[in-house]
């Protein structure tokens, strides 16, 4: 078989408040197109389907354009996970009807073995805390963290265990949506599990022959490991992933043969630094048309210092943040560490604030994306 890689679509993302609509739809059409050219058998995505539990209409209304024309193909089987950003029960939703059309979802853990025929795949979505273990009064984190960690290893070792006795000699496939120890990370993970509570080491893997990872937005191998990847983003969520390649993964199970396939970049994302003195210049080799990050090294402090950057952009490409570089005996008093509340999405904002008032749980946190959801879908009316 020839299986495709991909994960953490984030359909319905924004970034500092603009649409990834169109990005994300030329990337479906380009999958499309990979699939069929490729003679892929089968897709794999890893979670993170969607940016949030109660997505954008638009966003939603992707998915399921693309789920209807991988169905055209008639050829290509998919087994689709939930990631954290997701909700299992808006994915698990049509899981039936997918069915039919060789479409396999799996929103939350329990029984998630699928027999593709040459292979046999393990689907394990984004496992929260409440589908390991049972929370009690008074623990200590590091018990958390110990037992949490346990329960993962628990997970897939049982799952490797049910799906290899299924398989017999086939090839056994995992699939995951988490953190695992020595990869790389950018800026736009946020991850449910404070402190890297549920991170483990690649060895949780070992088994299986190849596992298809989701969670982190940078395409890599882990540990290592040819066989142990995140095929990362398709697009870049963050300034951080700027120079980053986004790439799927093709596997073929006769021989093992990994492949990347580099997606094309329709949006370009620049990240530059500057001098104050040379501000006008600096900023004409930054290409048009992108959407641009811009720090400048500064002697002292400039209060209009966002306005200066956008009119000597001149319109040729679009400024989204503006950050300023000062020397380190003024950056403590006079540049905020974090991120902007400009920089930060409604839902960050919220969740910060759940934070500060130790609020745990996620029921808030999904009332509020339904409101906003609402509000996305009246502006865009």
């Amino acid at each position: 078989m020839r299986i495709l890689h991909t994960a953490d679509w984030h359909l319905g993302a924004r970034l500092v408040e603009r649409d990834r609509l169109t990005e994300h739809a030329a990337f479906l059409d380009w999958l499309i197109d990979t699939l069929r050219a490729e003679k892929i058998d089968a897709l794999l995505l890893s979670g993170d389907v969607f940016d949030a539990a109660n997505p954008p209409q638009d966003a939603v209304g992707l998915y399921f354009d693309f789920l209807k024309r991988l169905a055209d193909l008639r050829k290509v089987k998919a087994v689709i996970t939930g990631g954290n950003h997701d909700s299992a029960s808006h994915l698990n939703a049509p899981r039936e009807l997918l069915k039919h059309f060789e479409v396999h979802v799996f929103g939350h853990a329990g029984d998630t073995i699928v027999d593709l025929g040459d292979v046999v795949v393990t689907a394990v979505p984004f496992l929260r805390e409440r589908d390991l273990r049972q929370a009690t009064a008074g623990e200590a984190m590091t018990d958390v963290q110990s037992q949490v960690r346990a329960a993962i290893r628990a997970h897939y070792a049982g799952q490797l265990a049910s799906s290899r006795a299924q398989a017999g000699k086939r090839r056994v496939i995992a699939m995951g949506h988490l953190t695992v120890l020595g990869a790389t990370t950018s800026d736009s993970e946020r991850d449910i599990h404070i402190g890297n509570l549920g991170a483990v080491g690649a060895d949780v893997f070992a088994g299986f022959d190849y596992t298809a990872l989701g969670h982190l937005h940078r395409p890599q191998q882990v540990a290592g490991l040819d066989n142990v990847r995140y095929s990362g983003s398709p697009i870049a969520l963050s300034f951080s992933e700027a120079a980053d390649q986004k790439s799927v993964v093709v596997l073929d199970t006769q021989g093992m043969k990994i492949e990347t396939f580099p997606v094309p970049i329709t949006r370009l994302l620049t990240r530059v630094s500057v001098s104050r003195a040379t501000l006008a210049t600096d900023l004409e080799k930054v290409p048009a048309s992108s959407w641009a990050e811009v720090t400048v090294k500064l002697d002292a402090p400039e209060p209009d210092l966002d306005r200066q950057v956008r009119e000597a952009a001149a319109c040729r490409f679009e400024v989204l943040k503006v950050l300023a570089d000062l020397p380190s005996t003024l950056a403590s008093t006079w540049q905020h560490t974090g991120p902007t509340l400009s920089e930060l999405q409604p839902r960050e904002v919220f969740r910060e604030l759940l934070k500060e008032k130790q609020i745990e749980g996620d029921e808030l946190s999904v009332v509020f994306d339904e409101l906003l959801a609402m509000r996305e879908q009246k502006i865009t009316a």
